[in-house]
Parts: C-alpha cells; sequence; structure tokens
C-alpha cells in the first residue's frame, strides 16, 4: 500500500486515539434492589439469632503488592468492621430475625454465621465473597457480590451508596430460611442450643449430638427440667450480655468513622474515576502512537517522492507526540494513585482503639477481640465448672 492510501487510515487512528480516550459513559441509577419487609411478626420459636463476623481484610502480606493494590491497612481493616455492622443494621431492619450481633469470632451461641471477605473496596465498586452456615453446618448460601456506585449517590447520601449489595445479601438469607417449614427452624434452634452446650461441657452433653465435621443433628434432647441445661441456658445468656457489649462498641464505631468513611469513599470515586479514564487515555494513545511510527517509517521506507517522504515524517512526528502525551497522562495516572494513598492515609489516622470495661476487666478492642472473646469463654466453662463441680474444658 502506497504512503496516498496509508495516510487516511492512519490519521484516522491518529485523530480516534485520544478521542477513545477522553469519552467516558457513568451510569447514573438509584438503588433499585429493597431488602425484604416482614410483613407480620415471626413466631418466636422460628426466629433465629445471626452472628456476623468482620469481613476478612484480605490484606496481602508483601508490602509490594499492598501498595500496587492502592490497599491501607487501617482503612481496609476498618471497612471489615464497617461492612459487617451495615450488614447487621440491614438484616435487623427487615423484621425477619431475632438478635443479630457482630461477633469477634464463629460462636455457637447463634443460630446462623455469616462470614464475609472483601474482594474489592473504593469509592465506585464493592466487591465481597459471603458465605452463611446454619448450626447444623447447612450452607444456606456462599457467593460473590458486587455494586457500583455513581455519582448520585453521593449527591444524595439517604442510604449506603453500595446499599444494593447488602439489600442482595440480606434477600438470598431470607429467600433460604422460606424453604425450611416451622419444625425445621424449631429443630435448627435446639441444635444451636446443644452445640452451645457440647462446647461448654463436653462431657455432659456430647452424647446429645451426632457430629460429623461441619455438620450436626440432634441423638437426643436432654430431659425436661434438667438442672444442668438450665445453667447452659443462663451461661448463654451471660455470653449474650458480652457480645452486646462487644457490639456497642461496633455501634460506637461504625457511628464514629462514617461521616470519614463516606467522605473517603467519595473522594476515591472521583480519583478513581480519573485513575481509571488517565490510564486508558494513556494507553491508547501509546499503542496509537506506537502504530503511527511504525507505518510512517515503513512508508517512508517505500516512498518514491519528496511529498510521500515529507508526509511520512509528519506521521512518525504525530506518532512520537502522541506517546509523549501518552506518557504525560501515565504520569498524571501516577499523581492520582498518589491522592488514592493519601485519603486511604488519612482516614487510617482516624481510627482508634477502644477499651472496654467489662465487669472490672478492661478489654482493649483493636486486634485482640478475638483473643478477649476466647478468654470469656473460658471464663464461663470455668463458671458453668464451678457451679456443676466438673473439671472446666472447653472443646476445640
Amino acid at each position: 500500500m502506497r504512503l496516498a492510501q496509508a495516510l487516511p487510515a492512519l490519521l484516522l487512528l491518529a485523530a480516534l486515539a485520544p478521542l477513545s480516550s477522553c469519552a467516558t459513559t457513568q451510569v447514573v441509577k438509584a438503588n433499585s434492589t429493597p431488602a425484604i419487609q416482614a410483613t407480620e411478626p415471626v413466631p418466636a420459636g422460628e426466629l433465629l439469632d445471626i452472628g456476623i463476623q468482620p469481613f476478612d481484610p484480605r490484606l496481602p502480606e508483601d508490602p509490594e503488592a499492598l501498595e500496587e493494590a492502592l490497599i491501607i491497612a487501617d482503612v481496609r481493616r476498618a471497612e471489615s468492621r464497617f461492612i459487617a455492622y451495615h450488614l447487621k443494621d440491614t438484616l435487623e431492619f427487615t423484621g425477619h430475625w431475632g438478635a443479630v450481633r457482630v461477633t469477634p469470632a464463629p460462636s455457637n451461641a447463634v443460630d446462623l454465621q455469616v462470614t464475609g471477605a472483601i474482594l474489592h473496596s473504593d469509592g465506585e465498586t464493592l466487591q465481597v465473597r459471603v458465605k452463611a452456615r446454619d448450626a447444623t453446618g447447612k450452607v444456606w448460601l456462599s457467593g460473590t457480590y458486587k455494586d457500583g456506585a455513581s455519582k448520585f449517590n453521593y449527591q444524595n447520601l439517604a442510604e449506603d451508596p453500595f446499599q444494593d449489595l447488602y439489600n442482595d445479601i440480606a434477600n438470598d438469607i431470607l429467600r433460604a430460611r422460606q424453604k425450611l417449614g416451622s419444625a425445621k427452624l424449631q429443630e435448627l434452634k435446639q441444635v444451636a442450643q446443644m452445640r452451645f452446650a457440647r462446647d461448654l461441657a463436653p462431657d455432659a452433653f456430647g452424647s446429645y449430638l451426632k457430629v460429623r465435621g461441619s455438620k450436626a443433628r440432634l441423638a437426643q434432647l436432654p430431659a425436661e427440667g434438667d438442672p444442668n441445661l438450665a445453667r447452659v441456658a443462663r451461661i448463654r445468656e451471660q455470653e449474650h450480655l458480652f457480645v452486646d457489649t462487644l457490639d456497642d462498641h461496633y455501634s460506637r464505631f461504625y457511628r464514629e468513622v462514617t461521616p470519614s468513611y463516606n467522605a473517603w469513599r467519595q473522594a476515591t470515586y472521583e480519583e478513581a474515576i480519573r485513575l481509571r479514564d488517565a490510564q486508558r487515555a494513556s494507553r491508547n494513545r501509546l499503542i496509537g502512537g506506537a502504530l503511527l511510527i511504525a507505518g510512517g517509517l515503513a512508508a517512508g521506507a517505500k516512498s518514491d517522492t519528496w511529498a510521500e517522504a515529507t508526509g511520512s515524517a509528519a506521521v512518525v512526528t504525530g506518532g512520537a507526540g502522541l506517546i509523549s502525551s501518552g506518557l504525560a497522562l501515565r504520569k498524571d495516572a501516577e499523581t492520582h494513585e498518589q491522592v488514592l494513598k493519601e485519603l486511604s492515609q488519612s482516614l487510617g489516622s482516624e481510627i482508634k482503639p477502644y477499651v472496654l470495661d467489662i465487669e472490672g476487666r478492661s478489654i482493649e478492642l483493636t486486634g485482640t477481640a478475638q483473643q478477649q472473646y476466647a478468654q470469656w469463654r473460658e471464663i464461663l466453662a470455668r463458671i458453668y465448672a464451678e457451679e456443676t463441680g466438673q473439671e472446666p474444658s472447653v472443646a476445640p
């Protein structure tokens, strides 16, 4: 192909490259998936208690991987608690459940345990993996949920920008519960009660459950009026009171961090959009420039006239200009990455630890909540052992 034939196509490519990088489409939509609300009271015997653990922040161990992913560890840890508590609020608001609590570790004092992991989080996109498993070991749901925010969501903060995601999780958990009849729900609550009793006193209550791996089913029930079962029920209430105290901490943390977190998400939304646009523009211009240079050099090598040689040189110059602007945009993208990190660090510096005083015991909830929770369960096991005269023992 002669230069006269090649130039129009090459110049068209040069013109389209920067245009395609600047054209962005942002879909503006209001949250459209409401959480299904209870229309009538749920019978007390069918009200299931739910425990939600702080989501796994999925922090890379390699500092370079953390930096490359634009993850600030303090912020991601804060998000793990924020997401768990906001999901608790969403489930509680539906009216379909008993007590919904955030627990620092798996708890046998609840009927349904929800766990999750943060796969991606910035102001534009939230993606999490969620699993819900009941006391019998049956998995109610296991899947990935993703939602995107728009500028509209931040201009009208009537609800969380990613509320659709929480509503979807709540509705899927509800649909799983609706597949169980009243008898199955009551049996599930009995299994949860026996799991807690077995955890507290394995020797006394081990025979009441058939446990195989993560699965459990009732083998028998204690006699009605069994004094040991009454003690277990009372200690289980103490467990709930302790978890409620921890839940108060999560609630306070949630309320205090929300304004800063919303500001961070809005800023990272804007920066994420700019970052993506700059990266796309840089890539397109670098590719377009390289193609122009290659095409111009090839045409120049085959040119027979001064005009064609001059035209090929212009194409090469134009390609070099696109590469130069592409590199400038790449530098701009690096600037936006730095802004993302600085915004994350500013939120991380606002996350402070809390010290809780529980029955004269000071508990610092800064990553040691799991240990404190384990110690509390050991205390409950000792209380039961002292009342029954048995050796204290906690099942694994």
